[in-house]
């Protein structure tokens, strides 16, 4: 066959007269047998179709003295795919040499593309579990998240453009049909970022083409997109004709990557703070215990007492130097929890010889602050499972708040009772209360809600410390509180300590 080759409207014509021809009969073979026939018609010379999956049945020559293995063994092959899956190739005579093999190609490209579908729709009804299952692969891409996308280079036709569309919230045929469409919702920022990244693949230079733009979506938000994609088919100078790729969705992934990243940089930060504190801990433990007992010493010198007035001065450089005693305590044990350094003994220990104990340790300073204690009888048989230096640490930091936070000739009440599978020991006080839209600030630490500038002394770290204590041990801590009225009465917190029951065992 050595004709000219037949004008696009002669293409065109043949191209709807195989579609509709398959629509009639729905018998795809028939229809590429006209399409092949049509093809050599157009090109001007033989030309084989042949179906993907190797069948030697699945093929269609047109033009006279067309042969299978003559072309595939010196023919001009061009892959035939549909969204990003290969349906079979279209082999062309390169006799006679013709004058633009490319815009031979061109020309050819509406019946190219109608033997592509046939191809498909062929493969579909053979073998819905094949590859060629189109509409059964896209859905299932499309759920995981991702689009594909055809691009033809020679006309700028974006194949399954509404993909994208229905990603940003489009509707079909809404953004148009070529690549030209598609780069208009691209950010302007991302523009230049994107076409470099193409022009490097298009050059070689990189395997794969891959990118993340923005885009406008319909509701004129801007979605973060993660684009790849590789070229499939050159022409004779090697300059790309057909890329093939997918995009997704990556705004939630930055989203997540983002937080990854500053959850990082905040447990950096942590580990930095609860190193300091440590490192500042010990280096303050070594001076302040040589103040402590050289203060103890001076203090109980019988042979050289010291005057009235210098025993009462001493007494207060005493009283400050155990204060900082107990924050730099405070303030190593913080380090160890937050470094997850803490060691805690779990043990069986009898709660009434507990809160005996603890009653006889906070007797004086609930009198000098005038603060009347009730301790109302513990249960016989309560025993808790915790560490016991650990528990008395807690206790006496929760009725030490309430003591130095009550109000003048106010009480503390403390109980004990029965909580499922543990027991609850209770702190009850007659203070000021704490405002509820300042309840989720309690146990952070450093944080005093506002009393900084009070007459009670302290850094806010007790109730952190104390916290995480009891987590360590199995337990937890419960607040309510009231305010107190103008008259500061009516108010106060109840800090509800719940631990577990002891392990059948020794009890301390």
């Amino acid at each position: 066959m050595t004709g000219a080759p037949a004008d696009q409207a002669f293409v065109w014509r043949e191209a709807q007269a195989a579609l509709l021809d398959h629509l009639r009969r729905q018998d795809p073979p028939h229809a590429l047998r006209r399409v092949a026939r049509s093809l050599a018609q157009a090109a001007g010379r033989p030309v084989a179709l042949v179906a993907a999956g190797g069948d030697p049945a699945a093929c269609w020559l047109g033009g006279p003295g067309a042969q299978r293995e003559a072309l595939q063994a010196g023919g001009w092959c061009l892959a035939l795919t549909r969204t990003g899956l290969a349906v079979g190739q279209l082999w062309l005579d390169p006799q006679p040499v013709p004058a633009d093999r490319e815009a031979l190609l061109r020309t050819l490209d509406p019946l190219i593309e109608t033997a592509a579908e046939l191809l498909a729709t062929l493969l579909e009804a053979q073998d819905p579990r094949s590859p060629a299952s189109l509409a059964l692969v896209q859905a299932a891409i499309r759920e995981a998240g991702t689009y594909v996308w055809e691009w033809d280079l020679r006309t700028d036709v974006l194949g399954d453009i509404d993909e994208g569309a229905l990603m940003l919230g489009y509707e079909p045929d809404a953004l148009g049909h070529t690549q030209a469409d598609w780069d208009r919702l691209i950010h302007p920022e991302d523009a230049a970022p994107a076409e470099a990244a193409y022009q490097a693949h298009a050059r070689g230079e990189v395997e794969r083409y891959q990118c993340r733009y923005r885009a406008k979506a319909a509701d004129g938000s801007w979605r973060w997109i993660e684009e790849r994609g590789r070229v499939v088919e050159r022409d004779a100078q090697g300059r790309p004709v057909r890329m093939l790729g997918t995009q997704a969705d990556a705004t939630l992934l930055l989203a997540l990557e983002e937080a990854r990243q500053e959850r990082a940089l905040a447990q950096a930060a942590n580990a930095a703070k609860t190193q300091f504190l440590s490192r500042v801990s010990h280096e303050l433990r070594t001076p302040l215990h040589a103040v402590l007992s050289f203060s103890e010493l001076m203090a109980s010198d019988t042979e050289q007492p010291l005057p009235a007035a210098q025993q009462r001065r001493l007494a207060h450089v005493q009283q400050a130097g155990q204060h900082l005693q107990a924050l730099i305590d405070d303030l190593l044990d913080l380090s160890l929890v937050e470094a997850g350094r803490l060691q805690v003994c779990s043990e069986a220990i009898a709660l009434a010889p507990l809160l005996g104990e603890l009653q006889a340790l906070v007797q004086p300073q609930a009198e000098a602050a005038g603060v009347a204690m009730h301790w109302p009888a513990v249960p016989e048989g309560a025993q808790l499972q915790a560490d016991a230096r650990r528990l008395r640490q807690v206790l006496l930091n929760l009725l030490g708040n309430a003591i130095k936070y009550n109000r003048p000739q106010g009480r503390v009440t403390v109980g004990a009772s029965r909580d499922g599978g543990g027991w609850t020991i209770a702190v009850a006080d007659t203070g000021l209360g704490i405002a509820p839209e300042r309840m989720g600030e309690l146990f952070q630490p450093f944080n005093r809600l506002g009393r900084e500038r009070g007459p009670v002394a302290g850094v806010g770290l007790g109730l952190a410390l104390s916290q995480l204590l009891v987590q360590a041990m199995g337990g937890r801590i419960e607040v309510q509180s009231t305010l107190a009225d103008a008259q500061g009465q009516g108010g106060g917190s109840t800090f509800r300590l719940v631990l577990p029951a002891a392990h059948p065992g020794r009890v301390r």
